[in-house]
């Protein structure tokens, strides 16, 4: 009994999986593609490591039916690998012509058509295809006249891939047809994606010239999260619409079955968005703590996205799942915070940045919808016959992508506001800088005011001192042009007394002397100040020339001290020689026995000259009592006019030459002499 059962069971599973072939006679006259899904049946391998095409072929028993086919969409994060394998059978019964067919399972990333057990062609958006205008979802194979081939199919995909698994034949004719009504269905929505891009590919353009315009990096930072987002889209444009210009960048055709597969930038995306809504407002500044941990998620996701690059590279995912979980997770999370960061900030653009991040979660998120949302609702039941509405509502990256640029938008407003925000900003704070300046230019001109009357009066002063100065020279001057007819005077008086007595040696040599004290006189008195050496030698030149008038009753001595270097101070020229005179005509020339005067040079401190002029005539008092016409004439000329330059002197020079007369007496009070001390700073 039981063994009847078992082979009961055996024949029936047998009938139900015996194949019928589908029938044709050369190549068939299809006007649309033909469903063969009732004569093909299927296997999904779930193995770990995927059964080989000998193994599949030795173990017929795997298949079923093609109708137990479940096709339901899964979750757009499910990465793992779908591999299906369909068979069935063709029958040409023609008896020479070769039926020239074509076969699709739908778009699918990798599919091997097996042909009289090898592998004949191959096709899917895994391969890249250099000619766009050729549709890689069509797979041609040729069945021979009088001929029954079972056709084997692998295919391999992700399970959340949108496009179900199927069997469909077609000839060239229908196959160009139904090319032709793909292509006018799409118009739509490779509009509205090309749209996408070009709005990005202007903002992008926009933000690279402001930043190399100010140097601002907001503006530099929003170029690369745009740029990322414009490659993203653009990357989803290739691949939906068989396109390959910008995907030979971003592929790594180092496949064991020749294929390639595209290993975009998806987590680099999130890390530049993270990076630019931080700047704009200013996170690490304000709340450095937040900052610490979207640096960390960002780690994380660049680590991703290496891991990413490595699994395209090797085409081992040995993650699966899981690792798009936690990119997922890390993204919605960074989000999220900052979304409720930039709600919790006083940032007057905080409204543009919450409504590109609201666009983003609600659009990214609106595909998951469809399942429980029918969208003929939204179009009066009429979805049916708008074909190119329903290949924009049906493409779930759209969505997407919408999300992403209304983002970008939101954000290229934002950037737009924060530079309205530092116009005015700059407005106010030149407007504030203008009045501070006014003001400070009213300040600074009342000041200049202030200045410009001091300055007036102390220039009117300062004339005034030149003024003043030039008068005192030309009073100098004039004392000097007359102290030299004096000297003149007396030397010629001397010179004829020489001559009347009949002494010619004496008057020669008295002459001789006299000339050599007038050429120094003429020249000291061009100049304000001597040395101290001509000063010295003038005075002993006069003194020689009295002593010889005198008939030697005029003696002196003069001592310098050693310290004193004659050829280097200077002093006001004539300034001793009226004091020598005086000492001359009022003490000793009264004196029968004559006298003697004695001139000392001291240097008491580096700043001070100290001269002092010691003679043991009669005395002032005597001198006085005897009103000797001579000597009154001398004091008005001499004394006098070397008291007032002086004076003169110390109001040019500003200094203070100071004279001091002391009269010599012994201890009865009998007059002894005068001394003169003048000291000259120098």
């Amino acid at each position: 009994m039981r063994f009847q059962y078992l082979l009961y069971i055996l024949l029936l599973n047998g009938g139900l999986l015996a194949q019928k072939p589908f029938v044709v006679q050369g190549t068939p006259l299809f006007r649309e593609g033909v469903n063969i899904d009732s004569i093909t049946i299927f296997y999904e391998d779930t193995h770990e490591q995927p059964l080989s095409f000998q193994e599949i072929q030795n173990t017929p028993s795997l298949f079923r039916p093609f109708s137990e086919k479940r096709n339901e969409r899964t979750s757009t994060n499910d990465i793992t690998t779908l591999r299906v394998w369909l068979k069935f059978i063709i029958k040409n019964t023609h008896l020479s012509d070769t039926a020239h067919l074509i076969w699709s399972p739908n778009s699918h990333r990798r599919v091997f058509l097996y042909q009289k057990n090898q592998a004949v062609k191959k096709s899917g958006v895994h391969f890249l295809n250099k000619n766009i205008t050729r549709n890689s979802d069509f797979i041609h194979f040729g069945i021979a006249p009088n001929t029954t081939d079972t056709l084997c199919a692998e295919i391999v995909d992700f399970k959340f891939s949108i496009m179900p698994v199927g069997s469909l034949l077609y000839t060239n004719y229908s196959a160009l047809h139904a090319f032709a009504q793909t292509i006018y269905n799409i118009p739509l929505l490779f509009l509205l994606l090309s749209v996408f891009v070009g709005c990005l590919l202007f903002m992008v353009l926009y933000s690279l010239y402001h930043f190399w315009l100010t140097k601002d990096p907001i503006f530099g930072f929003y170029a690369l999260y745009a740029t990322a987002t414009m490659i993203i889209i653009e990357l989803g444009i290739e691949s939906r619409f068989g396109f390959a210009y910008l995907s030979h960048l971003f592929t790594f055709n180092l496949s064991k079955d020749g294929g390639f597969e595209v290993a975009g930038f998806n987590s680099i995306l999130p890390v530049l968005y993270i990076l630019f809504v931080s700047k704009i407002i200013s996170i690490p500044k304000n709340n450095p703590r937040l900052w610490l941990i979207l640096k960390i998620m960002m780690l994380l996701l660049v680590l991703q996205q290496g891991l990413t690059y490595y699994q395209s590279f090797t085409m081992n995912y040995f993650y699966k799942n899981t690792y798009y979980r936690y990119e997922s997770s890390i993204i919605f999370s960074s989000t999220l915070l900052l979304a409720y960061t930039t709600w919790r900030s006083n940032y007057p653009v905080k409204k543009y940045i919450l409504a590109g991040i609201f666009c983003f979660i609600l659009l990214i998120t609106f595909p998951f919808s469809l399942s429980f949302i029918r969208p003929d609702w939204f179009f009066n039941g009429n979805l049916n016959e708008r074909p190119d509405l329903e290949a924009v509502i049906n493409f779930i990256p759209f969505w997407s992508y919408l999300g992403l640029t209304l983002e970008a938008l939101c954000f290229a407003l934002a950037l737009a506001y924060r530079s309205h925000l530092i116009e005015l900003e700059n407005k106010n704070m030149q407007k504030n800088y203008t009045d501070t300046l006014e003001k400070e230019l009213a300040k600074r001109s009342e000041e200049i005011k202030q200045q410009s009357k001091i300055l007036e009066e102390e220039r009117i002063k300062q004339l005034e001192a030149t003024f003043e100065q030039r008068l005192a020279e030309t009073e100098m001057a004039a004392l000097r042009a007359q102290m030299n007819p004096h000297f003149i005077f007396n030397c010629l008086n001397s010179i004829k007394l020489y001559t009347l007595e009949n002494d010619s040696i004496t008057a020669s040599e008295y002459l001789s002397k006299f000339s050599r004290l007038i050429r120094m006189v003429l020249e000291n008195s061009r100049s304000e100040k001597i040395t101290l050496e001509e000063e010295i030698e003038t005075l002993r030149l006069y003194m020689d020339m009295e002593a010889m008038r005198f008939k030697n009753k005029v003696r002196y001595s003069i001592e310098i001290d050693d310290k004193i270097d004659i050829n280097f101070i200077e002093i006001p020229p004539l300034l001793l020689q009226p004091y020598v005179e005086n000492a001359i005509w009022h003490g000793l020339m009264h004196k029968k026995e004559g006298g003697t005067i004695q001139i000392k040079v001291f240097l008491p401190n580096e700043n001070l000259l100290e001269v002092v002029l010691i003679d043991d005539g009669i005395g002032r008092k005597a001198a006085a009592i005897r009103k000797s016409k001579s000597a009154t004439k001398h004091k008005s000329m001499g004394i006098k006019m070397t008291t007032e330059r002086i004076e003169l002197i110390n109001q040019k020079f500003q200094n203070q030459t100071q004279v001091e007369v002391i009269d010599l007496v012994d201890t009865e009070g009998e007059a002894l002499g005068t001394k003169v001390v003048v000291k000259i700073p120098i």
